[in-house]
């Protein structure tokens, strides 16, 4: 083979490395009535997620346990317990007027700025049979009126919200593929948060909760393992948990670490998000969404809860950078590979 297609074809594959490897570890989905059963030495039932899970995931549970899977046995995983996860404290600070995690004062805002979340669907289709009739719907399912309710919330709260209301069916391992495309597009509003909306297909007990005294469904916190941001992502996973806890104590469902990248590459400081089960009212999973987005000001630091008033302040400034570097490492692939298939065409005409 001629010495400029094998470059040209090592030039491609890295590309394809960069931009379109990680979507294609995609964690996937059980078949539909199927789930996962995450089980401790006592084979006491820890957690369950309509997700595939893998020998190696990890989750660590609403108290803190931590678990990691050690064989799959059918649609049973069994766990190995690894102690209590420290998760970092949060505390209001009167004498600074401002939020304290982990010991560090969140960093300010730039002047007149509110922070900006992005939200997406990867998974268009999902629904809740008790309010929409069906799990799946072929179009745009109940999940958006779910993204929806938390779009609103946080407006009302003082944050900026890029919506993105794409829509990425069929509900397949390229589901992610597709809907990259759409995470890639928000991080050009800069966001400060990006989350991927879902809701988990496991019985409505798991995720069924009251919190301040309302019916809701609990809230998820989703880590891809294989992404280069991973341990800024569980990071910012276990911020956030932190802030649910402390803000509203029983909404959390914990933090499931799966296999897979869940375009999580593009940004450390975005998070999938599971809204309680197919199987819970969509009414109450609207109702803890809003709980969850009343979470936030806390995690980044916003002390107003009026629109009409600016932010005090947003957390992890420098981990904000991670972002702009992946973009700009693929963009400079994509110029390389481009370059040299100029460059070995240029050659092969020149003959």
């Amino acid at each position: 083979m001629p010495k400029r297609y094998i470059l040209l074809s090592l030039l491609l594959a890295l590309t394809f490395l960069l931009i379109g490897g990680p979507a294609l570890e995609a964690h996937s989905d059980m078949p539909s009535g199927q789930y996962f059963t995450l089980l401790d030495e006592n084979n006491n039932v820890i957690h369950q997620t309509g997700m595939q899970v893998h020998k190696g995931d990890e989750y660590i549970s609403a108290d803190n346990s931590h678990y990691k899977v050690i064989a799959i046995d059918g649609t049973t995983a069994r766990c190995a317990y690894q102690g209590q996860e420290k998760m970092p404290a949060l505390d209001f600070s009167t004498k600074k007027n401002a939020w304290i995690l982990g010991g560090t004062r969140l960093a300010p805002v730039q002047a007149n700025k509110k922070p900006t979340i992005a939200i997406y669907h990867t998974h268009s289709d999902e629904s809740y049979v008790q309010g929409d009739g069906t799990e799946s719907v072929n179009g745009k399912g109940g999940i958006y009126d779910i993204g929806q309710t938390l779009s609103e919330r946080l407006q009302k709260l003082g944050f900026n919200v890029e919506y993105n209301r794409n829509n990425h069916n069929p509900h397949d391992v390229n589901a992610y593929s597709r809907s990259r495309k759409t995470a890639a597009s928000l991080l050009k509003q800069q966001p400060d948060v990006i989350l991927d909306v879902h809701r988990d297909a496991v019985p409505a007990s798991q995720y069924q909760a009251e919190v301040a005294g309302k019916e809701v469904t609990k809230v998820k916190l989703v880590v891809g393992s294989q992404n280069p941001n991973m341990k800024t992502n569980l990071e910012f996973a276990k911020r956030i948990k932190s802030a649910m806890d402390n803000k509203a104590p029983g909404l959390s469902n914990g933090i499931f670490i799966g296999k897979g990248d869940f375009n999580q590459d593009l940004s450390p400081r975005s998070m999938l998000i599971e809204v309680g089960s197919h199987t819970n009212q969509k009414s109450d999973a609207e109702e803890g969404v809003a709980v969850f987005a009343d979470t936030l000001p806390a995690l980044l630091g916003v002390n107003t809860v009026s629109a009409d008033n600016a932010p005090a302040a947003k957390p992890m400034t420098k981990e904000s950078q991670g972002a702009g570097t992946t973009i700009l490492i693929i963009l400079v692939v994509v110029a390389a590979a481009a370059g040299g298939f100029y460059l070995l065409n240029r050659g092969g005409t020149s003959k």
